[in-house]
């Protein structure tokens, strides 16, 4: 593979623009994150932390929260049951013996 001036300057001409696209990408993300510093900084100033069109969105989440454990619970219930129904097919195989 010869290494010509021609394709040292083509790559750094590539390079140049991955800069410049990247240099772009990290000016917009300042922007944004300025933009966003300045709500939650407003937001403190008001005094909430969630804005009023999303408490309802919250209040479900919290209430959907709630039910987790529950689930988990009869969830578990019913793998115990299936275990202790095994069981007693597997001793009454077995003849009340226990091995």
């Amino acid at each position: 593979m010869a290494c010509t001036i021609e394709k040292v300057l083509a790559d750094a001409k590539v390079l140049v623009e991955r800069l410049k696209d990247h240099d772009n990408a990290a000016e917009s993300l300042i922007e944004q994150t300025t933009t966003l510093n300045k709500r939650v900084e407003s937001m403190k100033e008001v005094g909430t932390g969630i804005p009023d069109r999303n408490q309802e969105d919250f209040a479900e989440l919290k209430k959907l929260a709630s039910h987790k454990p529950h689930a988990i619970l009869s969830q578990e219930n019913t793998q115990i049951r299936d275990l202790q129904q095994e069981n007693k097919v597997a001793d009454g195989e077995r003849g009340g013996r226990r091995e």
